[in-house]
């Protein structure tokens, strides 16, 4: 892997990014930020459900804006001192990724994007959320299948160049895809 490089997982929530990024950070020595942990204590806490009404809506905007915001000038300080580091982030829009990519280049770094996907049926979407609820380490805001699907609904896709694994269940599908990430940041 180059120096100096962003390794952004990201994808729909409960897609398996937090579990990649902690196993990557274990591989490859290099520290990763989810944007639910430090980011988003820098902003009010997400509503319980905050697609309920076009306040909600447009609170959760602005409190994503800010996450955003913070993450991104934390990728920048890091490639600025020369740390590669392993970023958390959904992504679900085109300006979030502009803004990433942005700071990547100011930070004269490089960028390698992962997109985590799986099965998404309405019962394995809600195994994954009561097992992240009674899970003290994910900090996500997707609480609700309803969430999800509204998640889901406003994706637009990934706009840079970009991996795409597989995080279903199983230690083997978690295993191929820690091999494909690996075997990607090694590519110039």
């Amino acid at each position: 892997m180059r120096p100096r490089t962003v390794v952004a997982i990201c994808g729909l929530p409960t897609s398996g990014k937090t579990t990649l990024a902690r196993e990557l950070s274990t591989i490859t020595g290099l520290h990763y930020v989810d944007c639910d942990k430090g980011p988003a204590g820098c902003t009010v806490p997400p509503a319980p459900n905050p697609y309920a009404s076009d306040d909600g809506k447009k609170r959760e905007r602005a409190r994503m804006t800010v996450v955003y915001k913070v993450l991104h000038a934390a990728v920048e300080a890091n490639l600025r001192e020369d740390f590669s580091l392993i970023i958390v982030a959904t992504y679900s829009r085109h300006s979030s990724q502009d803004s990433l990519g942005d700071a990547v280049r100011r930070g004269g770094g490089v960028l390698k994007l992962v997109l985590c996907e799986y099965e998404d049926t309405p019962d394995e979407i809600e195994r994954r959320i009561a097992a992240r609820i009674n899970d003290s380490r994910y900090s996500g805001g997707c609480r609700s299948v309803s969430h999800y699907l509204a998640d889901k609904e406003r994706y637009e896709g990934i706009k840079f160049p970009h991996i795409v694994v597989r995080m279903e269940r199983s230690e083997e599908a978690k295993i191929t895809a820690i091999k494909q990430v690996t075997a990607y940041l090694d590519q110039e």
